[in-house]
């Protein structure tokens, strides 16, 4: 984004470390007014540059197990195959992608028997997915959630 300086960058970092954190607690810590806070928050929501505020939930608290299936689509339209795959309650997301697969698909389960059957009876079951292979993930390990603000200020963009 063009009008964005490090201040909204700044803004940006604090609602990653709290998305609960109030704009006037922003505000101080960026030495700026709390009227500046809303008005750069609401550019930056309509820009899309903030597209939602979440709440981080650890999925082995509540007895799930989270897993990727990366797909192979061949013969049909990617949008055809996501527009099935949106019907399963258990999937997360689902990413387009480019590469040796064509689809990526986050869900969650309650067991390794449950996602077996989820893949043999109802991915499989979706015309034209050709493959798919499952990664169980086990821990996430944050490194640095900032990442992408610090390689668009690196990239000078």
């Amino acid at each position: 984004m063009e009008n964005m300086d490090s201040k909204d960058f700044e803004i940006l970092k604090c609602l990653r470390s709290d998305s609960r954190v109030s704009m006037g607690a922003i505000a101080e810590q960026l030495d700026i007014s709390k009227a500046t806070v809303s008005r750069r928050l609401s550019r930056m929501e309509k820009d899309g540059v903030i597209t939602g505020y979440s709440v981080d939930v650890n999925p082995s608290k509540l007895g799930l197990m989270r897993a990727l299936l990366s797909i192979e689509v061949i013969g049909s339209s990617v949008h055809n195959v996501i527009n099935d795959i949106k019907a399963f309650p258990e999937v997360s997301c689902v990413y387009k992608s480019f590469g040796d697969h064509n689809i990526v698909v986050e869900l969650f389960t309650s067991s390794v028997d449950s996602l077996y059957e989820l893949i043999q009876d109802r991915f499989l079951s979706i015309a034209n997915i050709y493959n798919v292979e499952v990664d169980i993930l086990v821990d996430r390990l944050d490194v640095d959630p900032n990442a992408d603000i610090k390689i668009h200020l690196r990239d000078g963009r």
